[in-house]
């Protein structure tokens, strides 16, 4: 059984989860690019990372190679203004 410390704290942290998951200050986005196991994939992961994309992982499965993606998401300055005026 719990103190009423132990569970003031365990409260304290859902809420600032529940306020950090609402709101995080960082955002990912991904993609998979599926290719041949013949297939040549520098041409299409070096397009990806000038785009910003990052390999975080590969995996072959039914006879093909996925090559899993992620790149941070960038707010748009204006959406990132809370009063809506435009950036300088």
């Amino acid at each position: 059984m719990k103190s009423e410390s132990e569970r003031e704290l365990d409260a304290k942290l859902e809420a600032e989860r529940t306020l950090r998951d609402a709101s995080p200050e960082r955002r990912w986005e991904y993609t998979v690019l599926r290719l041949g196991t013949k297939a040549r994939a520098e041409l299409p992961l070096n397009e990806l990372g000038a785009k910003g994309w990052q390999l975080v992982q590969v995996i072959e499965t039914d006879g093909h190679l996925a090559f899993y993606l992620e790149r941070e998401v960038v707010p748009i300055e204006s959406d990132a203004d809370s009063n809506g005026a435009p950036p300088d």
